[in-house]
């Protein structure tokens, strides 16, 4: 959002860059002004400023929002959420980021009665986001959990936000593919702390809340055991345990590393979960992988893992998950590239081969009968 020449109002375009601005005071609802801004030659025009000096005076008029939010309405609903201990036990991140979904949401619906609210409403405000459909999913995402928490508390009775299919239906990270590591591999050489991070994650297939923490104290005979960041203050929190590959421990021998954390920063400190992410960001970048980000090798350890024989035990084991069905998506993927793998070769050893074709020995074939069929004739 950018303030303009003008108190109170600020310029916050949609997604599609189409001009919003908005009359907004500290502790009141924002007011939309949609009458043009400025004319041709760059003067605001009377017709904004009509508007503009209206909705200050509503704003003066109205009292300043209650501390507590009112009884029975999604402001009432969204705050004594972030107030359980439910809540509470989120990482600071995803803290940050359902506030930013639901506080976004309440800017419209604050005011609204939640039990009101119908699974239609819900496709709506999804709809209504559809030029960013990552976003329009995370906010049904984020609805249906809030709601799922008030049906536990026994303050809703029913979930508006199931059983919406989500908009965007792409995979998700791009998974690293073999070519893409050996690019990286070659760009950052064994000995610099962007070659550790990516063996740490490719052979762990640690998250980056994870690979930002884990170091020598986690070490045990030869293997690596640490409870996974990511749910750690559930009761379904995961402990990895998985054996220090030939790759990693070369790695770890010819890398700097911190006392506590393996990786660190160029002031010796831990990175914090953002900063290693910020940082292998631009170790992609300088291998001209664009496309490849940290989570996408722990996709591409999960498929390389599926490709060698893993099942699906196996592989929730090592990657903490809960679900089989999340590592079936991984074996999926495997068995596709190894059946295209295997197509491929197939078809170079039918070029390859040196017998003779079908065609050629029909044509032998038909000569021999033609000849048999002149000597049998009588002379």
């Amino acid at each position: 959002m950018i303030k303009t020449r003008l108190k109170y109002c600020i310029f916050d375009p949609d997604p599609n860059g189409n001009d919003r601005y908005y009359v907004r005071k500290p502790g009141h609802r924002k007011i939309r002004i949609k009458e043009t801004f400025q004319d041709s030659d760059g003067r605001i025009s009377p017709a904004f400023m009509k508007v503009y000096f209206e909705a200050l005076e509503a704003l003066d008029g109205k009292r300043d929002a209650p501390k507590t939010p009112r009884e029975k309405t999604f402001y009432w609903l969204v705050d004594q959420y972030y107030r359980s201990p439910k809540f509470k036990s989120f990482d600071q991140l995803t803290q940050a980021d359902k506030r930013g979904v639901l506080d976004r949401f309440c800017q419209t619906a604050g005011d609204l009665p939640y039990a009101a609210l119908r699974k239609e409403d819900v496709e709506a405000s999804q709809d209504k986001r559809r030029a960013t459909p990552a976003a329009a999913d995370k906010l049904v995402k984020y609805l249906r959990s809030l709601f799922v928490w008030a049906i536990e508390k026994k303050l809703a009775t029913f979930n508006p936000a199931v059983g919406i299919a989500k908009i965007n239906e792409t995979e998700g990270w791009h998974t690293w593919t073999p070519a893409e590591v050996d690019i990286y591999r070659q760009h950052h050489k064994i000995g610099t702390k962007a070659r550790l991070a990516l063996e740490l994650m490719l052979n762990v297939g640690a998250r980056i809340s994870d690979a930002s923490r884990i170091g020598r104290q986690h070490e045990t005979d030869g293997w690596l055991n640490f409870v996974a960041w990511k749910n750690r203050n559930r009761n379904s929190r995961k402990r990895i345990q998985c054996p220090i590959t030939r790759e990693l421990a070369e790695a770890l021998a010819a890398s700097p590393t911190g006392d506590l954390t393996y990786l660190v920063n160029d002031l010796g400190r831990p990175f914090t979960i953002n900063g290693l992410g910020n940082k292998m960001r631009d170790w992609c970048d300088a291998a001209g992988l664009h496309q490849c980000t940290a989570h996408g090798l722990r996709k591409a350890a999960a498929v390389t893992l599926a490709e060698s024989g893993v099942t699906a035990p196996e592989l929730c084991a090592l990657f903490g998950w809960s679900k089989l069905e999340t590592a079936e998506i991984y074996i999926r993927q495997a068995r596709q590239r190894t059946m295209v793998a295997n197509a491929f070769t197939r078809l170079e050893e039918y070029r390859n081969q040196k017998s003779v074709s079908v065609l050629g020995s029909r044509t032998t074939n038909e000569t021999k009968r033609k000849n048999n069929r002149d000597k049998s004739k009588p002379k």
